[in-house]
């Protein structure tokens, strides 16, 4: 990997970094005008930690502010996904060993 390639890992990373810190913010916004008892049952609902009449019963009484939070939840997963895998492939060229498969430690994937 060249030093493009470098600058580019570091440039994704800040990017990534700054986008994770404006969905946060988004989220705590939206989740202190929505309540914490809603929150709550959302963030059952997106962890699919509901039974399945529940899900679905959740899913149909989903409102613009609903969806919103899920939306901003799901991106917020993905963006740190990505910076983790943005900080690993840093760390495995720092050591020296381009060799490495960061993709085989995504813990994310693993069920």
């Amino acid at each position: 990997m060249g030093p493009d390639d470098r600058s580019f890992l570091e440039q994704m990373a800040t990017t990534l970094d700054a986008s994770i810190r404006v969905l946060e913010a988004e989220t705590r916004d939206l989740a202190a005008h929505i309540g914490e008892e809603r929150v709550a049952e959302l963030r059952a609902y997106f962890r699919r930690e509901l039974e399945p009449i529940d899900l679905e019963e959740l899913r149909n009484a989903l409102d613009f502010d609903d969806r919103r939070l899920l939306s901003l939840w799901a991106r917020l997963e993905r963006n740190r996904a990505r910076r983790v895998a943005a900080g690993r492939k840093t760390m495995a060229l720092d050591a020296g060993r381009e060799d490495i498969d960061v993709a085989a430690y995504d813990k994310s994937k693993k069920t």
